[in-house]
């Protein structure tokens, strides 16, 4: 895996997420608690960008049909047991957010 800058500290608001798009793949970018977290972008329902959704604590609400992600794990808290995102490694070097894709 290659370490890639992808945002600013600063971009994101707290509570908030950015869609980005990192070799042709769409990541969304979130900041929450305080940290910052990546998963792909895209609902398992119906591919609606999971990147504006609603986050409480570490939980994001597609805006679409309300479907519920870890955006820690990728994990999908309701209807299908075993729906997982991918997640990506996040790490910050001074005002910058890389990502580990």
């Amino acid at each position: 895996m290659t370490w890639v800058k992808v945002a600013h500290i600063g971009e994101i608001n707290e509570k908030s997420g950015k869609e980005i798009i990192v070799n042709n793949t769409r990541i969304a970018l979130f900041h929450a608690n305080g940290k910052y977290y990546a998963t792909d972008a895209l609902c398992r329902h119906q591919d609606g960008s999971l990147a504006p959704g609603k986050i409480d604590g570490e939980v994001v609400e597609c805006p679409l049909h309300s479907w519920h992600y870890n955006i820690s794990t990728g994990e999908l808290l309701d209807y299908l047991a075993g729906v997982k995102l991918l997640t990506y490694k996040v790490d910050i070097k001074g005002n910058d957010i890389y990502l580990d894709v």
